[in-house]
C-alpha cells in the first residue's frame, strides 16, 4: 500500500488515481506532492494528493482527495485514507458526427454545456439546456431542407415545425417525444411523471442518429447518381 510523508505523519493511502478527470484517459499519473488538513474526530484529517497527467497532450495538474472511511461508532480509525474523488473534473463531451456538427454547431455547444451542467449537478438547469439543444438542431435540420423558408421556421414553436416541416417519420416521432419531456423540463407540472432526463437525453441522440443518416443518405446519393 503507498504511502507519503506530510508534515512529519504518514500517510497511508489505497491507491493512485487510474485516469486523468480532465483529459479521461486512464493512465497512471505522476505524484508531485501532497498536503492534509487536519480535522476534528468526527471530520477526520483529509489527504490531499497533487498529480501530473503523463499524457504529453495534457500534462494538466489535478488533485486527489483521500479520507480515512469511518468506524461503526462514527471516528476515524488510524487507517489508510481512500480515494474519494478527484478534481478539477471536466465533463467528457458526447462524440458527435461531424455532418451533425457542420449542420448546426449551435447544437453541439448546447448540448456540451447541459453535459457539463449535469455533471457538476445541476440537473435544473441541465434539462432546459437539453430542451434548448434539440429546437436548434431541428430548426437548423429544417432550415437546410428548407432553404427559403427560414424566417417561417426561426418564428414558430418548436412542435409545429416538427409536425409541419419533417417528413421522415423517425425523425419526427422521436423529435416529437423529445420535445414532450424538454418541455416538461421548462414547465411548473410535469406531464410525463414517469420520464425523466435520461429518456430526454436518449430522444434527443435517436433525433440525432436519425437526422445523421438523413444526411449521409443525401450526401451519397448526389455524389454517386
Amino acid at each position: 500500500m503507498p504511502s507519503i510523508r506530510v508534515n512529519n505523519k504518514q500517510y497511508e493511502y489505497n491507491t493512485d488515481p487510474d485516469h486523468c478527470p480532465i483529459c479521461h484517459h486512464g493512465k497512471v499519473p505522476t505524484l508531485l506532492c501532497s498536503s492534509n488538513i487536519l480535522g476534528s474526530t468526527m471530520s477526520g484529517d483529509i489527504l490531499q494528493n497533487v498529480y501530473l497527467c503523463p499524457r504529453s497532450d495534457c500534462q494538466k495538474v489535478f488533485i486527489g482527495n483521500y479520507r480515512q472511511n469511518k468506524s461503526y461508532r462514527g471516528h476515524y480509525p488510524d487507517g489508510p485514507h481512500i480515494l474519494k474523488s478527484t478534481s478539477p473534473y471536466v465533463p467528457k463531451s458526447s462524440e458527435i458526427p461531424k455532418e451533425v456538427a457542420d449542420l448546426s454547431p449551435d447544437y453541439c455547444e448546447l448540448l456540451n454545456q447541459s453535459e457539463t451542467a449535469e455533471a457538476y449537478r445541476l440537473n435544473q438547469i441541465a434539462g432546459v439546456g437539453y430542451r434548448k439543444s434539440l429546437e436548434f438542431l431541428i430548426k437548423d435540420y429544417t432550415t437546410s431542407k428548407n432553404p427559403g423558408k427560414e424566417e417561417d421556421i426561426k418564428k414558430q414553436f418548436l412542435g409545429n415545425i416538427i409536425n409541419n416541416y419533417i417528413s421522415d417519420e423517425n425523425i419526427k416521432e422521436c423529435a416529437r417525444r423529445a420535445a414532450w419531456l424538454g418541455n416538461d423540463e421548462t414547465h411548473y407540472v410535469r406531464k410525463w411523471e414517469e420520464k425523466d432526463i435520461e429518456d430526454l437525453k436518449t430522444l434527443i441522440k435517436l433525433t440525432q442518429t436519425w437526422i445523421h443518416k438523413s444526411l449521409l443518405t443525401e450526401k451519397y446519393l448526389s455524389e454517386m447518381k
